[in-house]
Parts: C-alpha cells; structure tokens; sequence
C-alpha cells in the first residue's frame, strides 16, 4: 500500500486531497490543526487514514508528528509528502503588522520546510519517493494588497527548485503544484485579517474593495477539486513532472505577465484590485 503525508488536511484542499487518496487505497497520514478537524476527518475516511495534530509553526510538534508516522511505518519507506498547510494575509504592507508578516512566512515557508527535513529519512528508504509542494498561482505574479502572502508563495518556488537540484541525485523527485484562485476557507480567513489592521484612511477605500472582491472570490471561484488533481497526478506519476498547473489564470497568467510592461501591468492590477465587483 503506497503511504503519504499531508499536511494541512484539516480543510480546504488538504481535506478533499485527504479523502480521494483514501478512496484510491493510499494509506494517508494526516496532519490537522485542531481537535475539531480530526474529528471531522475522522468521519469522512477509512480506517487506512491516520490523523494527526499538527503545528507547522512548532519544531516539537513536527518531530512528535514525524515520529509517530515512523513509527506507524515500522522501518518501510514513506512514498510522498504533500506540503500542504498554508494561510494568507491580505493588508498594504505599510500597515501589515511585523508579526503577521513573520506568521505568514512561519507557516507557508519554514513550516513546510521543517516538515520536509523531518521526513527525508524516511522517503529514502522508498522508491520512487517525491515531495509535493503545494504552491500557487500567487508564486509566479503577485499583485497589491496580498504583498506577505504572494512573497510567501515565491519563496515556495525557490525552494522547489533548490531541493530538486539537491534531492534528485537521491532518487525524490520533487514537485511544486500551482493551483489557480480556489474557493476554499483559505480566503474567509484572509478577509478577517484585514479587520484587524490598523485603522489607516490613506487605503480605506481600496480595502473595502478588496474585502468585496475576496468575498466573491471566494463564493466564484473553482473549488478545490482541482487542486486535488494536480496533488493525485503528482504523487501517482510514475515520472512526474517538475510543476503541474490548472487553469487558464494559472498556465496563461505568467506567461503574459512576462510580455506586459511593469507599470502597465500596475496600472492593470490595481484598477482590478480597487475597483467593486459589478453586482450580478
């Protein structure tokens, strides 16, 4: 039985990448949250998935977790790890509070790398082992409004890249997926950060149409089923590829903002970003 971790799982992506896996017949360990999610997860899957309190942000929870998945895995090796756990933080960065920003980086990036560290051990005692980071869209254009989040998911793609080039010679391959926007609780949250900003009149108006286009983003936008394919393609593939993209805004968008000028590109996005959604 091919066995993976995936962090994150409490929700969202994580928790539909969660259940397919199971009904596929993968042994799934699955890191969540909160005792909530556990409990929910619990109900919606099969006996082969594990769940798992988790804390990317906590160097002893992610070694607690590690070992209780070793331990479970009885000196076999583990056959994908699916980095998955992620948040976001929406604000100017002038009043983005320091802490949000270090948070941000905590969890999206050395959160997924601590967790990576952790587990290496054991992929290389599989084969065919891969890591599965899970990106964005937001790490290859970035855009107002969203500065700690879309930076977090750049650093993503760095660290994809650099642990390829490292953990290729080792037989893991390593894969980095970049959904387009998705409607998943991810945004819900975003929105509520904003609430807790420092009252500032200087972005007031463009704040407000910012929370207005996450709320529709949010109730528009794909569910996370496709995402979940990308994850299964990439942690199935018998030679998966280095990136794995769904969309037209995730496989196009980068590829035009490299032929549109920066200002023009600018101008573009904020006029996109500030201005209220037409209502329906």
């Amino acid at each position: 039985m091919r066995t993976v971790v995936i962090t994150g799982a409490g929700s969202g992506v994580g928790a539909a990448t969660t259940v397919r896996l199971d009904r596929e017949g993968w042994r799934v360990f699955a890191g969540v949250h909160s005792q909530h999610e556990a409990q929910v997860l619990d109900r919606q899957t099969s006996a082969d998935v594990t769940v798992h309190q988790l804390d990317v942000t906590s160097p002893d929870s992610v070694k607690a977790f590690a070992g209780e998945v070793d331990l479970a895995l009885g000196g076999d090796g583990l056959h994908a790890l699916v980095d998955n756990a992620g948040k976001g933080y929406l604000g100017p960065l002038e009043t983005l509070p320091l802490e949000n920003l270090r948070d941000q980086f905590e969890v999206n990036v050395i959160g997924q790398v601590a967790v990576t560290q952790q587990f290496l051990p054991m992929m290389r005692r599989g084969d065919g082992s891969r890591v599965v980071l899970v990106g964005s869209v937001a790490g290859r254009v970035a855009a107002g409004f969203a500065g700690a989040y879309f930076a977090s998911k750049y650093a993503l793609e760095a660290i994809a890249d650099a642990w390829r080039q490292e953990l290729t010679p080792d037989g893991i391959d390593v894969v980095i997926v970049e959904p387009g926007p998705l409607a998943t609780p991810i945004w819900a949250k975003a929105a509520k950060t904003l609430d807790s900003l420092p009252p500032n009149d200087l972005y007031r108006e463009r704040l407000d149409a910012v929370r207005s286009r996450v709320a529709r983003r949010g109730k528009e936008s794909a569910g996370p089923e496709e995402a979940v394919e990308l994850i299964v393609r990439a942690v199935s593939a018998p030679r998966p590829h280095t990136r794995y993209a769904n969309g037209i805004a995730a496989k196009a968008l980068p590829l035009v903002r490299q032929l549109i000028p920066d200002r023009i590109f600018d101008r573009m996005a904020l006029r996109i970003l500030t201005q209220p959604p037409k209502q329906s």
